[in-house]
């Protein structure tokens, strides 16, 4: 089967991040299978594995009126990837969902192949919660249509196929499908030795976080978790690898808590030198939070199943999908949600035992290996798909 990976999202500049590396392991899942694609675009997209990418860009005005123009690049788009799926003729539309954007509903009508849409969450509530928002009926509306017009629904977890249930969308058409990771990337035999040197922080129990600073992803609670931690034992040092939004409310809870000395704050690195980082590190954290505004956790963490494929000791909060993939004391150590003293307890516990480390490290990949790998993401939606095309 040969797939259009088609991403309509306005991202700019922006190459790394979870969802970056959610494509290159997807993609890098359909090529292990046997699967051709080719990627449809807004950018630049060096997740495509050295697959053909047809870039279609956004107005170079974007900014000035955002909304307005995300709504007219679906006719951009549907113009030109016209061109693009008579040139290719793919079996399947593979969209990942973005705000506004309904054109691959158009084109998959239009070619009569089948659309499977990624939707990893509303966009009319990630606007609502996490930005600004103007034109809600539209947004709206556009949303509906893509969960109407598609095949499939491929989702990341049980809370988001509830969340469309509810809405209305028919539980046959829906697919859970958790992130993954690539296990011959992400594996324990991966040097950090140079990270160690170049941070000069040999000698020291590392504990690490790698993410994108998002509100979801708990970082405050794991600043606060610094000084407590520390404080007993002054040998662990926190290695925090990314940026966004909330690095700023980090960078003064460390100033205010006068506890620089103990963090490294490395800013964003690229996706392909992230295993060196983790195998660096002792620990490895995730300590993710329910939306501020009661709704559950929703998302599948990408890092957590590179921890986990690195055979690190994770300790992480049980919400969501996360609860249900790590399992206290046997491939983890679980902490109480926004609890920064429980987090410094969890890490205190393991800096001071080896050998829980390594008892721990192993049983998570052993875990990633058997059920959190790309391949077997790609063939989920794969085996799914073929239903599809027969009829």
């Amino acid at each position: 089967m040969k797939a259009m990976f088609l991403r309509t999202d306005f991202y700019g500049q922006l190459n790394v991040g979870g969802s970056f590396s959610h494509a290159a392991g997807f993609l890098g899942g359909l090529r292990k299978l046997g699967h051709p694609y080719f990627v449809v675009s807004s950018g630049a997209f060096p997740a495509a594995n050295d697959a053909q990418v047809y870039q279609i860009p956004y107005s170079k005005f974007f900014w000035n009126l955002p909304e307005v123009h995300s709504i007219a690049y679906n006719a951009r788009v549907i113009r030109r990837a016209q061109q693009i799926l008579q040139r290719e003729e793919p079996d399947f539309i593979y969209h990942r969902h973005s705000e506004f954007n309904f054109a691959s509903s158009v084109l998959a009508r239009k070619f009569s192949i089948p659309l499977v849409l990624e939707f990893n969450g509303s966009e009319v509530w990630v606007k609502k919660n996490w930005g600004v928002m103007y034109l809600k009926g539209i947004l709206q509306n556009a949303e509906d249509v893509q969960l109407l017009s598609a095949d499939l629904i491929v989702v990341v977890s049980d809370v988001i196929k509830e969340s469309l249930i509810q809405w209305g969308v028919d539980p046959d058409k829906i697919l859970v499908n958790p992130n993954g990771v690539d296990p011959d990337q992400f594996h324990p035999g991966v040097d950090g030795s140079q990270v160690r040197k170049l941070n000069r922080l040999e000698g020291k129990i590392i504990a690490g976080f790698v993410g994108t600073f998002g509100a979801w992803h708990g970082v405050e609670v794991m600043a606060k978790a610094i000084k407590p931690t520390i404080e007993k034992n002054p040998l662990v040092h926190f290695l925090i690898v990314g940026d966004g939004a909330l690095r700023g409310e980090v960078e003064r809870i460390i100033r205010d808590d006068n506890v620089e000395e103990y963090v490294t704050l490395t800013g964003s690195v690229a996706h392909s030198d992230i295993p060196r980082y983790l195998a660096a590190c002792d620990v490895l954290l995730s300590p993710h939070v329910h939306s501020v505004d009661g709704t559950q956790f929703f998302g599948s963490p990408t890092k957590l199943f590179e921890y986990m494929a690195m055979a690190k000791p994770v300790v992480a909060s049980g919400v969501g999908q996360i609860g249900d993939v790590i399992h206290d004391g046997r491939n983890g150590l679980l902490m109480k949600e926004r609890d920064h003293v429980d987090l410094a307890e969890k890490i205190l516990t393991l800096s001071h035992d080896t050998a829980l480390r390594e008892r721990l490290g192993s049983a998570a990949r052993q875990d990633a290996l058997q059920h959190y790998t790309w391949e077997q993401n790609a063939r989920r939606v794969t085996e799914a798909v073929q239903p599809l095309l027969k009829r």
